[in-house]
């Protein structure tokens, strides 16, 4: 009886997994690859120099880009530029750089935290019920804290590597 419990169940898995093979379209899922035009007649790039810290000792292979984020823990709040509601913001800040480059700017900028926080205020200072309400307005704001966090960062000697900005949570009340 528990052979009959086990096996009957499988093979109805089995049969639902073939049959859905055979009838169900598989247009929309899979991988999605670029296709890759290879044109023998260009003329390869110089090398680029590589920062020997995104070397693996091991392989000596380049290290690949990796993702990495600081989700800053102050909530931004103010006023909503004429108007009298409220809002709040979350922000996260996004880098893409080699493993160990990524790691290393996210722990640096996590150190300056503080200081990040006082240059995203100033960004935000007079936000409008545009720039929150609509999509392209937060995509706007976004952007204006990237850009104006990178030039902090060149301005302290830093790598200018936020390559993204995120708000993460917004209230308007």
């Amino acid at each position: 009886m528990i052979l009959l419990q086990i096996i009957l169940p499988a093979v109805f898995v089995f049969v639902v997994f073939v049959a859905g093979h055979f009838f169900v379209s598989s247009n929309g899922s899979g991988l999605y690859v670029a296709e890759i035009n290879f044109d023998p007649e260009t003329i390869l790039d110089e090398p680029v120099e590589v920062d020997p810290m995104n070397i693996d000792p091991d392989t000596g292979l380049i290290l690949p880009d990796k993702y990495n984020y600081l989700k800053i823990e102050n909530v931004f709040s103010g006023k909503i530029l004429g108007s009298d509601k409220l809002f709040s913001i979350e922000v996260a800040l996004l880098t893409r750089q080699p493993t160990i480059s990524s790691d290393l700017f996210i722990s640096a900028l996590y150190e300056m935290e503080v200081d990040l926080i006082a240059e995203i205020t100033t960004v935000i200072l007079e936000v409008s019920a545009d720039q929150l309400l609509a999509y392209d307005g937060r995509e706007n704001l976004s952007l204006a804290i990237r850009r104006h966090l990178n030039e902090y960062l060149v301005g302290k000697d830093y790598f200018p590597g936020i390559t993204e900005v995120f708000i993460t949570n917004f209230n308007v009340v």
